[in-house]
């Protein structure tokens, strides 16, 4: 249990420390408007770097599928089977890498749209599968949690998270390249944290005692 709630933790930490440090080492790399796929994008100056992130990411998703199944139960199934399919678009999209384009001309060459055409479609689905399990994955978490002693706190959080990220990834999909990336950081920067919280909280309760003793 400590162990998947370290791991937990730590992957949502490392991946936003990795795209702010290496978009911060990117002179002319813009957050606002730029994404955190254009960082481990073909040609990206450190791509390696981001893409470990991700894959930190990865196992934080797969850890806490694990404690869902572990702590809750049966109920537990739905939230890891989407924790899951985040994990699997997330490997998906870091192993296919898209391309740097003229938004990001500032820091990293631009490619032509032909270039890597099968990789960018691929890269496409992967990014879709997490954008849309994340957001049910805490929309489940706070229908399974609401009357569970111990952890309502985190079907609060939830529902808090999903105030932000909804309009996040509607804005990210509606509004072309004007702050494209603020977008879609804001989305996934409150979908990783709620990540390692209900990690934290998940790996402090007793397997199979919720409904006796509650959690610490």
């Amino acid at each position: 249990m400590r162990q998947l709630r370290v791991l937990a933790v730590a992957g949502p930490v490392l991946f936003t420390l990795d795209w702010m440090l290496l978009g911060w080492s990117h002179v002319g790399y813009r957050p606002d408007r730029e994404t955190i796929s254009s960082l481990s994008a073909h040609g990206a100056p450190g791509w390696p770097v981001m893409v470990a992130g991700q894959v930190a990411l990865v196992v934080a998703f797969l850890a806490v599928a694990t404690l869902c199944v572990r702590v809750l139960g049966r109920p537990g199934i739905g939230p890891a089977g989407l924790y899951g399919l985040a994990a699997v678009g997330t490997v998906q999209a870091s192993a296919f890498r898209t391309i740097c384009t003229q938004v990001d001309a500032g820091w990293c060459t631009p490619m032509p749209r032909s270039a890597f055409p099968h990789q960018q479609w691929a890269h496409g689905i992967g990014t879709a599968m997490p954008f849309a399990s994340l957001p049910l994955a805490c929309l489940v978490v706070a229908w399974v949690t609401r009357r569970v002693d111990g952890l309502r706190d985190v079907a609060v959080l939830a529902l808090a998270v999903l105030v932000v990220a909804l309009p996040s990834v509607l804005w990210f999909l509606t509004q072309g390249t004007d702050w494209h990336g603020l977008s879609e950081k804001l989305f996934l920067t409150s979908l990783a944290a709620f990540t390692g919280y209900l990690g934290l909280r998940l790996g402090g309760c007793a397997a199979g005692e919720l409904e006796r003793v509650g959690c610490d």
